[in-house]
């Protein structure tokens, strides 16, 4: 598993019930079916379950190894941060190293229980709670999920952790199957409810635009000062019946003013999504900006009732390269 990259962000959370024993029986593939108010994220190899209304940004500097942050947005309580390990390490040692990180940055950092290690099929998850004087992270827990190639370190935190928030997260953590498509060299599998598809890895997370109702999320190629050269955005659920729906509704915004000068350069195409026979999606290439001289890609995706949506925007032209690797990692799995 790839290092920290520059930019991107491990959002990975997990939450666990008292007793190892259960946490073994709980432990799913990403196909279950979430309750009201949540999401599945997807990021580096796990499935995180993440509440729907929580922000997606990087992590601050200085935290460590944790390099992914998801947070309430009204009222900061609830933290949940993930990260990847140093390789080659055993999974006590990158607990240690993820609990190292959050002693390094939050003052009085102490834990409060023993380390649990508990076997999930070819898992391996180790938690122990901890306390600080940080008010917003006075307690947290902190998990190391491994499975000997992938490694997971997460925490939640919180002035007082919900404990219905923990045992979801609990329930909900995994690793994700080895069969699903591999992506390209450089590049990280990201996503959000169904729908997962790479992105470069020096992408950085943007999260959702700000009053967005329908872009849950977002990385982009962009500079130090923010201008970005390429943006993603999936909108992990639309709302609508079918992808036509979507598209219409999606195109009927961009003409409104989301994309000025929003124009089709192509017809709705259908996409060949290989070994995913219950799953379907168009394509529309488009054009946009003073001039139209810059280019994107809307892909609307269905399976089962949800109906989600990507679009792909580049300042200038589309980087054809850029646009088929990502629409060759498009993966919709459909809850139980």
């Amino acid at each position: 598993m790839n290092r920290h990259h520059p930019g991107i962000c491990r959002r990975h959370a997990v939450g666990l019930l008292g007793l190892a024993p259960l946490i073994g029986m709980t432990a799913c593939s990403g196909s279950s079916v979430m309750p009201s108010g949540w999401d599945r994220a997807v990021a580096y190899g796990a499935y995180v379950p993440v509440r729907s209304d929580w922000r997606h940004t990087p992590v601050p500097d200085g935290i460590g190894l944790f390099s992914d942050m998801w947070q309430e947005v009204e009222a900061p309580s609830h933290t949940l941060m993930a990260g990847v390990p140093s390789a080659g390490l055993d999974p006590q040692e990158m607990l240690t190293e993820a609990e190292g990180s959050l002693r390094a940055s939050l003052p009085g950092f102490r834990a409060t229980s023993q380390r649990v290690t508990a076997e999930r099929g070819d898992e391996q998850l180790l938690y122990e709670d901890f306390t600080s004087n940080y008010k917003d992270a006075s307690t947290g827990r902190i998990w190391l999920l491994t499975n000997g190639k992938v490694s997971i370190a997460a925490v939640l935190t919180a002035s007082s952790l919900d404990d219905s928030f923990r045992d979801l997260v609990d329930a909900e953590l995994s690793l994700m199957p080895s069969e699903l498509p591999g992506v390209d060299a450089g590049w990280t599998r990201v996503g959000r409810g169904v729908t997962s598809f790479a992105v470069p890895g020096t992408w950085a997370v943007t999260g959702s635009p700000t009053g967005s109702e329908r872009w849950a999320d977002g990385w982009a190629d962009a500079d130090l000062d923010g201008a970005a050269r390429a943006r993603v955005l999936l909108a992990p659920d639309t709302g609508e019946p079918s992808a036509v729906d979507a598209l219409a509704q999606i195109e009927s915004d961009s003409v409104a003013g989301a994309l000025r000068r929003y124009a089709r350069l192509t017809e709705p195409t259908e996409l060949s999504l290989d070994g995913q026979d219950n799953a379907s999606g168009i394509r529309v290439d488009f054009a946009y900006g003073n001039g139209r001289n810059a280019q994107g890609t809307i892909w609307v995706l269905s399976i089962a009732d949800t109906v989600s949506a990507i679009q792909l925007v580049f300042s200038g032209s589309a980087d054809k390269d850029v646009v088929a690797k990502m629409e060759r990692s498009i993966w919709l799995t459909a809850a139980d």
